[in-house]
Order: C-alpha cells, then sequence, then structure tokens
C-alpha cells in the first residue's frame, strides 16, 4: 500500500519507501512525508510507500514487486539503501538518497555504471552513536563488567574491582584514538576531550580542517604508530574495500594489554575471530560491538561467551530524535535538488563513501 500521490499526474516523481511496521523508529511520520509534499511543490507528485522495508543493512533487501512497479518513473528516490533492483527499475531516476549512513550495500555496479546521485546519511547519527562510544568507556573504564558479572553471580566483586590487578581508570588524561573522523567521529572526539580525555584523529585527509580537540591528526598510513598509543580504539571508518579486515591479529598484537577496542561502524572492519582470541588471553581489556559481520550475531560465536565484551545489537544509533535529523537533512537536500545547487553527503563513488 501506500500513501495517495501528492502532485499532478504528469508531474515530476519523488518516491519514498521508509516504513517498518516492526520498528516505530524506522517508519517516517505523515508529518514528514506532508512536509516533503509541501516542499516539493505541484510540479512534483510525492509518493510514500507503506510496505514493510529493512532498515538494518545498506542496500542488500530485495524489493518487492510494487515497490518497483512504484519507482519507475521516478526521478528521486528515498530509502533504506538504493538496491541494484530500483535502480535497474527507474531509467528515468536521478538522484537516489539512503536513510542509512554505510553505502557499501547500495554501491553496486548498477549505481556505479549510472548516472544516478547518490547521498547518505552520515552525521545523522552521530549523536546517538557518539553516546554509546562515551557510554562504552564508561562501562569499561569504572569497571562496570566486572561488576555486572559479580552481582550475577551472586558475589561481591570488590576485589576484582579494587584489588592489585584492577582495570578501573578515570577517561580523563587517557588517550582515544578515533579512526574515521568523519561526522560520528567528530562527535566522539569532541565528547571524549570534553570529559579530559585527549583524542587522536586517524583520517584520510588529516589536515582539511581546524579540529582543536585533536591532539594529534594522522592518515591511515600511520595507523600502527596510533594503534600502539591508543586505550581506547573507536573504529568509525567508513567500510571500503580498503577497511575490510582492516583490524585483525597483527593490528591487535600492537595495542596495549589495557585497551578497549569500540565498533561503531560495521562489522567487516574487524577480524572478530581474532578479535575474540586477543580478548581470551587478556591481550585487551575489552571490546563493545555494536556491529558484527553476520547480523544478527550467531549464538556459537565466542565473542557472546567472553565477559570482557558489550555486545549491543546493532542499536546504537537509535533515538526519538532520529526523523528530526533526517527530515531537516531530506527537506535541506529536496530544496538544493530544486534550486540546482550542490546535494549535502554526495557519495563519491570511486572512493565508496
Amino acid at each position: 500500500m501506500s500513501t495517495e500521490p501528492r502532485g499532478a499526474p504528469d508531474a515530476r516523481r519523488l518516491v519514498i519507501w521508509m516504513h517498518s511496521d516492526r520498528y516505530p523508529a524506522w517508519r517516517i511520520p505523515e508529518a514528514l512525508v506532508e512536509a516533503l509534499g509541501a516542499a516539493a511543490g505541484e510540479e512534483w507528485s510525492v509518493e510514500a510507500l507503506r510496505l514493510p522495508a529493512f532498515a538494518g543493512g545498506d542496500g542488500a533487501g530485495r524489493p518487492p514487486p510494487l515497490v518497483l512497479a512504484a519507482v519507475a518513473g521516478a526521478e528521486v528516490y528515498f530509502g533504506f539503501g538504493v538496491p541494484a533492483e530500483i535502480v535497474e527499475a527507474a531509467p528515468r531516476l536521478r538522484w537516489a538518497h539512503s536513510g542509512a549512513a554505510g553505502v557499501r550495500g547500495s554501491l553496486h555496479p548498477a549505481m556505479r555504471a549510472s548516472d544516478v546521485v547518490l547521498t547518505n546519511s552520515a552525521g545523522v547519527y552521530a549523536d546517538p552513536l557518539a553516546e554509546w562510544a562515551i557510554g562504552a568507556m564508561l562501562h569499561f573504564a569504572r569497571g562496570f563488567d566486572l561488576a555486572i558479572a559479580g552481582a550475577r553471580d551472586g558475589g561481591w566483586p570488590y576485589d576484582p574491582m579494587a584489588g592489585a590487578r584492577s582495570p578501573l581508570r578515570e577517561l580523563a588524561g587517557s588517550l582515544v584514538v578515533v579512526v574515521g573522523y568523519g561526522g560520528i567521529g567528530r562527535a566522539v572526539g569532541m565528547r571524549a576531550a570534553a570529559l579530559g580525555a585527549r583524542v587522536w584523529a586517524v583520517r584520510a585527509h588529516p589536515d582539511r580542517e581546524p579540529l582543536p580537540e585533536v591532539e594529534r591528526r594522522l592518515g591511515p598510513d600511520h595507523l600502527d604508530e596510533a594503534l600502539v598509543a591508543a586505550d581506547w580504539l573507536v573504529l568509525a571508518v567508513p567500510e571500503t574495500a580498503r577497511t575490510m579486515a582492516w583490524i585483525g591479529a597483527p593490528q591487535l598484537a600492537r595495542m596495549r594489554p589495557g585497551a578497549v577496542l569500540m565498533n561503531l561502524s560495521r562489522g567487516g572492519i574487524v577480524d572478530e575471530a581474532a578479535l575474540a582470541e586477543a580478548l581470551r588471553t587478556g591481550a585487551l581489556r575489552g571490546a563493545a560491538l555494536d556491529v558484527f559481520g553476520e547480523e544478527p550475531l550467531p549464538p556459537g560465536s565466542p565473542l557472546r561467551e567472553l565477559e570482557n565484551v558489550l555486545i549491543t545489537p546493532h542499536a546504537g544509533s537509535i533515538t526519538p530524535r532520529f526523523w528530526e535529523r533526517q527530515g531537516a537533512l531530506m527537506l535541506r537536500n529536496l530544496g538544493h535538488w530544486k534550486a540546482a545547487r550542490p546535494l549535502e553527503n554526495r557519495v563519491d563513488k570511486e572512493r565508496g563513501y
């Protein structure tokens, strides 16, 4: 089913498929659809499909026939990812916007070969994910994992928290290395710096802009130097061909025994088997993971068996303010598109982000 198209029958078409029956957090509000229709104007037809969409991937879901029929004459498409079938079914498509931050699933051969402009939602997720990262740091810094394990066993975990081998520390003065210092990475860095931590940023273009909260800016070729120094390693880098399995056994071996790895980007960036081994042997203090190579994380994964792993089910970005930020981006970009101005969050198809 779909809402009634707004606009003349022969109008330029915007089709929106951003609806979840099961999860309200991923269901586009009717008020936003109305606002997009008003912003588009009479020369546009705006149609929001009320068919269940999968919001958890980067465009890997297969659209049903009714969606493909709806996009056939669309100039603009908004969805959670942009599957190849959408591009192939819409010969008039010129701009596609993904409600996801990651775009690996949307950069399929059909998209790369087309002249469709692709935008994503990088930055929309920055605030909740940054809070997730700070929460994970405090979880390990203050020994909440030890407290939870001790209470669950019916004990009183004072010895592991106060004894000679206590891992408790303060965030202030520790070193947070953020790999991928874009919208999400910088939101993490600014919050960590505000709490007194030192921040290093690893990014493709370290000198592109002033970063007053950052102590050191490093390029990807200096990742090893950052790994050796990090107390907290935050992975916020896009998943591309270069970053797949970027953090493996050699990289983990360079990290301090008291260090904590946090992945809020994509699971494929980390070798999970190597990470589990490093955590099991005590080579790392802990890991906080919101993303995994296979989701849901299989019941037999060794990561599930380790008490020094904080696992969340790819839910770190969930917030009641999602549509406030997503809607503002969509409305701004729709205005840019109508006025033939450059779009925000345009994806470089060659670089992969």
